[in-house]
């Protein structure tokens, strides 16, 4: 009966021990990833909030430089040079800056390429938990067939099985007060050959309980040093009878709930050996169905959401070479111990790992976020090349982005095209309020303002018309002449 000692896996990558660290106070892979790109968005967000402003901030100023531009455009459309040269000196005088949002992009972007990193390295980190899980689990099921006494063999803090085989090498029949069952040694002297062809006396220590139907063996040399690897062998006598009659061992299922004396009746030339296999395997594959990360459709987030991939791998070498599996010669479990782990997943071998539904909105949100920038930076466009080129290349840039987020998300995991969408729409909402912000602040002129050639134009204040005045009550003009009062008045002054 063999024992998969598969390498327990670690990873340097200070992004991936963050995912590593959130996965783990969440208890939620996909809450981690939702909180891993908040955190990611927060120590983003002062230099998109400055590149993102400076760049709706010179939106505005072109918007403003427009009608001198365009005319530029049509002066010199036949000598580019010209017009580059003049289109600066233009920037100059109205304090447009083209690099003011250069350095925050260039960060973001960086941060960005670091993250990549990051959820690669978490992603093969993940994958190869799940089988080092798998992997105890399996060996649990073997484990058992031992019963631990605490002082000569015990679990570890990993809850690996230790046997302190060198030490029993010395007893021949131990029996603990704290237990109650024996602890059987049985001792097998060898004579094998060493390397000069020497007949060499070797002890082979062979170590059973009394309740358990595993028999534990391993070689020590003359100084009691273990050579080579120990040997697991169901005891195949007493195991069917612990099965069928024990109590500690009944709990022996296969993935149909079968115990041996159930599959024995339906097949009577099974074997121990061979039905603890199936209960390893069982073991194995509950263990990743319960470990294992879904989400909605996606059945392992750590695989890309594809329709040609599967939840896990078939072959031993695809598996370490897409997941950079590296273990020390002994542990390489090849195909055999692969075969054996994974020999109760048939489902999740062949079923496809998704339909492509993270793929395209990954490319949905990024192709959104796009155009938004797009309508932000029109005037950028239009009017930075005399013939208006750069407007085509933003129309390129515009699809090129989403096809390009598109194959991330079909090369990379499902985690991360989450991690995508999501900070796109992040990004979507900020650029959204820093627009409002910028228009709100750079926008905001008196009415009565103009911009002329890069000068402040205040129109001048019409002069106000004197308004007639009221005439009051039986009040007499001065020059009615015609009614005859003026002169009754004129002659009322004389006297």
């Amino acid at each position: 009966m063999e024992i998969i000692n598969f390498t327990a896996p670690s990873t340097s990558n200070i992004f991936a021990q963050l995912i590593i660290w959130i996965v783990g106070i969440t208890s939620s892979v996909v809450a981690g990833v939702i909180l891993f790109t908040l955190f990611l968005k927060i120590i983003t967000l002062p230099f998109d909030f400055i590149s993102r402003l400076s760049m709706r901030k010179n939106s505005i100023k072109m918007e403003e430089m427009r009608p001198e531009l365009e005319k530029l455009q049509k002066q010199y459309a036949n000598d580019k040079a010209l017009y580059n040269q003049k289109m600066m000196a233009l920037y100059k005088k109205n304090g447009y800056s083209m690099f003011g949002a250069c350095l925050p992009t260039i960060i973001t972007l960086v941060i960005f390429i670091i993250a990549i990193s990051g959820f690669t390295d978490y992603s093969q980190y993940q994958n190869k938990k799940y089988f080092y899980e798998m992997s105890v689990a399996y060996n649990n099921a073997v484990y058992a067939g031992l019963e631990l006494d605490g002082e000569y063999i015990y679990a570890d803090e990993s809850g690996k099985i230790v046997i302190k085989a060198d030490e029993l090498a010395l007893k021949e029949t131990f029996k603990p007060d704290n237990v109650n069952h024996e602890i059987i040694i049985v001792h097998d002297q060898t004579q094998v050959k060493d390397e000069f062809d020497q007949n060499v006396s070797v002890n082979v220590i062979k170590i059973r309980t009394t309740n358990g139907y595993i028999e534990y063996s391993v070689t020590l040399d003359g100084s009691n040093k273990i050579k080579g690897s120990p040997a697991w062998k169901v005891i195949d006598a007493n195991f069917g009878e612990k099965v069928i009659n024990g109590e500690y061992n009944n709990d022996l299922k296969n993935s149909d709930g079968k115990t041996f004396a159930e599959m024995k009746a339906i097949n009577p030339e099974i074997t121990p050996t061979e039905f603890l296999k199936t209960v390893c395997s069982t073991m194995s594959a509950k263990t990743f169905r319960d470990n294992g990360s879904k989400f909605l459709w996606v059945k392992n987030i750590w695989v890309t959401d594809s329709a040609f991939k599967h939840p896990i791998e078939e072959k031993w070498d695809t598996f370490k070479s897409t997941y950079n599996y590296k273990d020390a010669s002994y542990n390489d479990i090849g195909q055999a111990g692969y075969d054996s782990l994974i020999a109760d997943l048939s489902y999740e071998k062949t079923a496809p790992n998704g339909f492509f539904i993270l793929v395209v909105l990954t490319a949905a949100s990024s192709l959104l976020m796009q155009l938004v920038m797009s309508k932000s930076q029109k005037a950028q466009m239009e009017l930075q090349t005399v013939d208006g080129q750069g407007a085509q290349t933003q129309k390129i840039m515009t699809w090129m982005m989403p096809i390009m987020m598109a194959v991330f998300a079909f090369i990379y995991t499902a985690a991360f095209s989450i991690y995508i969408i999501l900070s796109s729409v992040i990004s979507l909402l900020t650029t959204l309020l820093i627009n409002f912000i910028a228009d709100k602040k750079y926008k905001a002129k008196p009415q009565e303002e103009e911009v002329i050639r890069g000068r402040v134009y205040i129109p001048p204040k019409e002069e106000k018309k004197e308004q007639p005045k009221k005439k009051k009550k039986d009040e007499i003009p001065e020059n009615d002449f015609l009614s005859g009062l003026a002169d009754k008045k004129g002659k009322k002054h004389r006297k």
